[in-house]
């Protein structure tokens, strides 16, 4: 199947949809071993490690407001100004209180470049291929992704910590660049108080399944990253560095499972519509948290890492192309609620399939479940029953 660029004006916008994640992508995996490398103790750098979540979190909506007040392009440029200072300030810090300054400023620049990102992307795509194109969106995001959570271990080990965040603050400068070849599409309406929540009014039942599927699917994303190599060390084991790897492999299979994903779970929404791919990738995440709820071994896990990569894709797919269509003044404020589902759902995920794991041991006759994966495996099941029952309408546009 081949996808023809539509106009001229997606090229930057797909890099810009590339860089909204590639800092986060890298910056993931080496910023505990980075604070602690400043002196930091382990808690010190558990803090500076959740210190983005925590931030990011009430800025995503409120940097949504100010997306759909102002306009993406004009607030767009000086958050990826922003995000440049704030990543070559981490290669400038020589203690943990200076990382956390530079991690702060990163969390509140870096919380809009999402929402205003997929909101131009949205306004730049016309007629009835919207799907396929926001699919080819989170194909160059997955892209990003699988670069930065492959390589960064590897580059710090080659190159060091501070010549991989002046890379990214370079990088931040290359979308300020590509922001500059965007046009601005949305227009402010005459009653500047129309905009944002007071939009989304009687809109709420179509789009909180595409926002509780993003959070129940990165709930599950933080049960795996927080929970599988513990799990692994627990009843199998492992090693602490070979539960490491094996978490690793997981998710690799899983986000490179994604990648054609993406494309296919953007056409099929053109052939039998949203809802039903989200019912899709409901469903193929209730397969994959159930296998690992049932079973550790390698084979499980591998079969668990495919089935996690096609709902992670029809489901971000499905869900976002559902959380931007709505009314062009209320655009930012749905994709910021929406980015924020993702950051909610890894903050609770991550830390309960942790006390999950400590706490809570379930052993039926000789089967024993891992309970930090049923937990998203029976709210996916809700989920897809739920959209098996009741289709909430297609939100039209209304710009």
């Amino acid at each position: 199947m081949k996808i023809a660029i539509q106009r001229i004006s997606l090229a930057p916008l797909l890099v810009i949809a590339f860089l909204s994640l590639v800092d986060t992508s890298f910056i993931a995996p080496i910023i505990s071993s980075y604070a602690k490398s400043l002196g930091a103790s382990d808690f010190e750098a558990g803090l500076v490690t959740g210190l983005y979540s925590a931030i990011a979190i009430p800025a995503t909506i409120a940097m949504g407001y100010v997306i759909d007040r102002l306009g993406r392009r004009r607030v767009l440029a000086p958050l990826f100004v922003g995000d440049a200072l704030s990543l070559y300030m981490y290669s400038l810090a020589s203690n943990v209180q200076q990382l956390i300054i530079a991690r702060s400023m990163h969390a509140i620049f870096d919380a809009g470049v999402f929402p205003a990102s997929i909101s131009m992307f949205r306004e730049a795509i016309h007629g009835k291929r919207i799907g396929r194109y926001i699919g080819l969106y989170w194909l160059f995001i997955s892209i990003a992704i699988i670069l930065g959570s492959s390589t960064a271990s590897l580059m710090v080990s080659r190159l060091g910590f501070k010549p991989i965040f002046q890379l990214l603050s370079i990088l931040m400068l290359v979308g300020l660049i590509s922001t500059i070849f965007t046009r601005e599409l949305y227009r402010l309406p005459p009653e500047r108080g129309r905009v944002s929540f007071s939009q989304l009014r009687g809109l709420w039942a179509p789009l909180i399944p595409a926002y509780l599927s993003a959070f129940i699917l990165y709930m599950g994303i933080g049960a795996i990253t927080g929970s599988l190599s513990p799990n692994l060390i627990k009843y199998m084991g492992f090693t602490e560095r070979m539960g490491g790897v094996a978490t690793g492999i997981y998710m690799a299979i899983a986000t490179v499972t994604a990648l054609p994903i993406n494309i296919l779970a953007g056409f099929l929404i053109e052939r039998i519509g949203r809802y039903r791919v989200l019912f899709l990738g409901a469903l193929f995440l209730v397969l994959s948290m159930a296998i690992l709820a049932t079973s550790l071994a390698e084979s499980a896990r591998y079969v668990s890492s495919i089935f996690n990569g096609i709902a992670l894709a029809m489901i971000l797919v499905s869900s976002s192309e559902i959380a931007v269509n709505v009314p062009s003044p209320a655009r930012g404020t749905s994709s910021a609620i929406y980015s924020s589902m993702l950051l909610i759902g890894v903050a609770i995920g991550s830390p309960l399939s942790g006390y999950l794991t400590e706490k809570v041991s379930i052993s039926i006759r000789d089967l024993t479940l891992y309970s930090p994966y049923l937990v998203p495996a029976i709210m996916a099941l809700i989920l897809s029953a739920s959209l098996a029952i009741y289709r909430p309408r297609s939100l039209e546009e209304k710009s």
